[in-house]
């Protein structure tokens, strides 16, 4: 699987059912990290349509292509994350982050 420069994959489960394309509406499960192991997202829940721009662009990436019941294991460089400015008390500027994306639907 390729994804786009930035987005290094580490790990895939493939699904079986519907694939996520831009401009579709899915609903994934998010467990994300700092690369250093420090939790920033754990068990979320989210509902966005693929090329909107409503969740980090990495995560939008990474997400296309996805089958329903797969899971993927990315690591997600700063530039398609919160770059400079990172997400203060959270998130520092210029953070890598890992993020486990589990797709449970296609609509």
């Amino acid at each position: 699987m390729q994804l786009k420069p930035g987005i290094k994959l580490l790990s895939e489960i493939e699904g079986v059912g519907a694939t996520a394309e831009k401009g579709t509406r899915v609903n994934v499960r998010l467990n994300g990290w700092l690369s250093k192991g420090e939790p920033i997202d754990q068990n979320t829940l989210n509902t966005f349509v693929v090329g909107e721009r409503v969740l980090i662009p990495g995560i939008e990436y990474a997400v296309e292509g996805m089958r329903v019941g797969g899971t993927r294991k990315v690591k997600i460089s700063p530039h398609l994350a919160y770059q400079q400015t990172g997400v203060p008390g959270i998130i520092p500027a210029n953070a890598v982050l890992i993020y486990e994306i589990e797709l449970l639907g296609v609509e």
